[in-house]
């Protein structure tokens, strides 16, 4: 299945995220940054040499709390998780309120990701 096609079956709404996780292939422990995430699956950037879809994957999304799935997809250092079961709504919220909170915390930028200037106060307008 391509990615276009896998992209067209999901099920759930993705939210951004910027979460630090860790996945697990083969028994080997890497580290990992959350992109997005849904109720049946997700994005993880990191090193994914060993990635290959079909693969069985464990996400450590926090401590004490992983979830089970397959590789669904890879391109260079990003792979698309499908979970063998869907996540509830409580998970899904807690990641989406931490989302929320990294971007009150960041400067404004541009579509590219640049950080915009700080806007200058202009002495005509009152």
């Amino acid at each position: 299945m391509s990615q276009h096609e896998e992209t067209e079956r999901r099920n759930g709404k993705r939210s951004k995220t910027d979460d630090e996780v860790l996945f697990t292939i083969n028994e080997v422990v890497m580290p990992g940054k959350l992109l997005n995430l849904s109720r049946d699956g997700c994005m993880i950037e990191g090193d994914c040499v060993t990635a290959t879809a079909g693969r069985k994957i464990s996400v450590t999304l926090l401590e004490g709390f992983t979830v089970i799935g397959e590789i669904m997809w890879k391109n260079g250092d990003r792979m698309g998780v499908g979970f063998y079961q869907e996540l509830v709504d409580a998970t899904l919220k807690y990641f989406q309120l931490r989302s929320i909170e990294h971007e009150e915390h960041q400067s404004p930028a541009d579509r590219f990701g640049r950080e915009l200037p700080p806007m200058r106060r202009q002495p005509d307008l009152k």
